[in-house]
């Protein structure tokens, strides 16, 4: 009890805050807000005859975000698990809304945006962190019952819903991420893989992304023209090419901040999913090694967070969200780098989208606060 209320009171105390991890994530924001100005100002000027309007809008929600970071690393994030399950139930109502006229936005043959008037949202975005927190609160309340594979077809219920809800939002990133934080999780909290079941599922998991890939003709469309890279310059790997030439085009030490020549109008959404490319464009080979440097080592100070923490909610929170930054990153980089077929995977902390910033900022204020929980034990 005495050990209790001494965590409350150093409760505030910043001795115990993870300015490594910190300054990471301020310095990995600063770049992409810098690379956001420079890649998307053409696409800016063209659409809204002001150069610098995706910056205002990102940077706005910066500042936003920032503060709601340093406010959630103040609070104990055990509290999560209290409204573990209402929170699931309530964000997936969201995902639900973007499917009723008026609400739910429709975007390149894709349903997943909420219109709140000043700006539009993807509950989706949100599910990451509500799934991580659900299937922990789920762990850490059942974890003596999960002692096979068999055990775990409950939790792994709030992942097929997800994964329904987003099948006909037509979101295969997204489904692509939450199966990787679940099976993150899973492995995480101590699952025996057992061959007997592990065939089986890996199987279904194949069959089910197959069906998911015929569904839509476009999704196949990507998957052709990944597997034949040299056809179809002008229509299909358009996208892809646009990018490698970018990459390729930047060299050892890059055209210069601000010069590269693909983000006018020849690389599309190059302010989004491909500001990698822009960016490896401009500062070169040498530059790209550095972000990416700096992402490894902010997911590896997150994986640090959880090896460190003896609470078993605090591990597996902070496990699912390194595994969902470490995902998002890895994936973003094979698709700008034509590694693998194009996904729609933005980059943390990079990529325009406001709402994402502040979900992602957000989240790390969580890890913060386990890193802060951390130090102290």
């Amino acid at each position: 009890m005495g050990k209790k209320k001494q965590n409350i009171k150093d409760f505030g105390n910043n001795k115990t805050f993870d300015f490594k991890l910190f300054f990471t994530v301020m310095l990995l924001l600063c770049i992409g807000l810098i690379m956001l100005a420079s890649a998307s100002s053409y696409h800016a000027l063209t659409n809204f005859n002001n150069s610098s309007y995706f910056l205002i809008r990102q940077l706005a929600f910066a500042v936003v975000g920032v503060i709601i970071m340093l406010v959630v690393s103040k609070i104990n994030y055990r509290i999560y698990s209290k409204f573990a399950y209402i929170s699931y139930i309530i964000t997936m109502i969201f995902m639900i809304l973007v499917f009723v006229p008026g609400i739910g936005i429709e975007l390149n043959g894709a349903t997943r945006w909420l219109n709140l008037g000043f700006t539009t949202v993807q509950p989706s975005e949100l599910m990451k962190v509500v799934l991580i927190i659900t299937l922990s609160t789920y762990i850490v309340s059942n974890y003596k019952k999960l002692n096979n594979m068999l055990s775990y077809i409950k939790p792994t219920m709030f992942f097929i819903i997800i994964c329904i809800v987003m099948f006909f939002q037509n979101h295969l990133s997204g489904m692509l991420i939450m199966a990787f934080i679940t099976g993150i999780i899973y492995l995480a909290s101590g699952m025996k893989l057992q061959i007997r079941y592990v065939i089986p599922l890996i199987l279904i998991g194949g069959l089910a992304i197959a069906g998911f890939l015929f569904a839509k003709g476009f999704r196949m469309d990507r998957i052709t023209s990944f597997m034949n890279p040299e056809e179809d310059i002008s229509g299909s790997n358009w996208q892809a090419s646009q990018s490698l030439y970018a990459v390729g085009s930047g060299g050892m030490f890059g055209r210069g901040l601000g010069q590269s020549r693909q983000k006018y109008l020849w690389l599309p959404e190059a302010q989004n999913d491909f500001i990698f490319a822009v960016l490896s464009e401009e500062l070169g080979f040498i530059g790209s090694a550095c972000i990416i440097c700096l992402f490894g080592y902010f997911v590896i100070r997150g994986i640090r967070v959880a090896l460190k923490c003896n609470d078993l909610f605090g591990m597996l929170v902070a496990v699912g969200i390194s595994a969902m930054f470490a995902f998002q990153i890895i994936v973003n980089i094979a698709v700008v780098t034509k590694s693998m077929p194009v996904t729609g995977m933005p980059l943390p902390f990079f990529s325009a989208g406001g709402t994402s910033l502040v979900i992602n900022l957000a989240t790390v204020g969580i890890l913060l606060n386990i890193s802060r929980q951390v130090e102290k034990q």
